[in-house]
């Protein structure tokens, strides 16, 4: 009796040691798994959310368009001839995406800032209720390739690579940005597209260089601040609800943003990617040759 009570508690023991065992191993398996997490960091996005079906046949789609008054000062209205040639007339890695069907024509806007020759075209359209399918359509689009080839009204070929907008966007997934540089160095289109509601709104900087932060990110607050006052406006009052204007001789919160130089630069005056020289097409109206996919050259 003696000898097999020993044995059981010589039994019990190894179970609760191998528990034990168990137990440990367990935990620094858990622990090992778990020290990748620490280690990385991150990105917390300052984006707003929209509630997108809410904001559907609110949002005026004239005041979508860029104003002056949403510039910095010492820009002056441009080249009307231009006013086509913004993102909605583009094609995205060879693919042009059409549309929603429209409730509205397209509303244009061509400001130039005389000092580099930079040019900012701005456009809204009203469309159905399947907005947001348009911008999927142009990520989708742009996520096929890292560069592609531009061939202007002369001739002339020039490769754009794609690349990151310099800054992050202000709106939660309903917002789509890049960056084109001119392969030479000699110009940069940075632009966006978003959606308020059912309104498409798109607004494309094109000059010798990339705009400095914030400029497009401020230009795009105005203009939120004035279609969507409850996300984006202090106290959720639009500018011109408060004090019956949107601002006075271009004087407003963007006026001390600036659209000089950058990492991609080139020489003062250059066209934009695919613009040809003087006389030729506006920017954004060169076609596209030949695309290269993510990793080419």
């Amino acid at each position: 009796m003696s000898s097999f009570t020993e044995r059981l508690r010589a039994q019990s023991l190894r179970i609760l040691a191998l528990a034990g065992l168990l137990l440990l191993s367990g935990a620094a398996i858990g622990l090992a798994a778990a020290y990748p997490l620490t280690q990385m960091s991150f990105h917390e996005s300052n984006a707003t959310r929209l509630d997108q079906p809410a904001l559907a046949g609110q949002v005026d789609v004239d005041k979508a368009v860029v104003t002056i008054d949403d510039l910095p000062k010492g820009w002056v209205a441009g080249d009307a001839n231009m006013a086509g040639f913004g993102m909605l007339s583009s094609d995205y890695c060879g693919e042009k995406i059409t549309p929603p069907a429209p409730m509205s024509d397209v509303r244009s806007a061509v400001f130039s800032d005389p000092t580099d020759q930079a040019v900012v075209v701005a456009q809204a359209l009203h469309v159905d209720k399947s907005a947001k399918t348009y911008l999927n359509d142009v990520r989708d689009a742009l996520a096929k390739c890292s560069s592609f080839y531009r061939t202007d009204a002369a001739g002339n070929r020039t490769k754009v690579r794609i690349k990151d907008a310099s800054q992050d966007p202000p709106i939660a997934d309903d917002f789509v940005s890049a960056t084109y540089v001119d392969d030479k160095g000699a110009s940069v289109q940075e632009w966006a597209v978003f959606v308020v509601g059912d309104v498409i709104v798109t607004v494309l900087h094109s000059g010798p260089t990339r705009p400095d932060p914030p400029f497009l990110n401020g230009v795009i607050g105005n203009v939120l601040t004035r279609i969507d006052p409850k996300d984006f406006a202090p106290g959720g009052v639009a500018p011109e609800d408060s004090n019956g204007a949107g601002g006075t001789d271009g004087a407003n919160p963007s006026t001390t943003l600036g659209s000089g130089a950058a990492d991609e630069s080139g020489p003062s005056g250059a066209p934009a990617p695919g613009a040809p020289a003087p006389g030729g097409a506006a920017p954004g109206h060169a076609t596209t040759t030949a695309l290269t996919t993510s990793g080419g050259d």
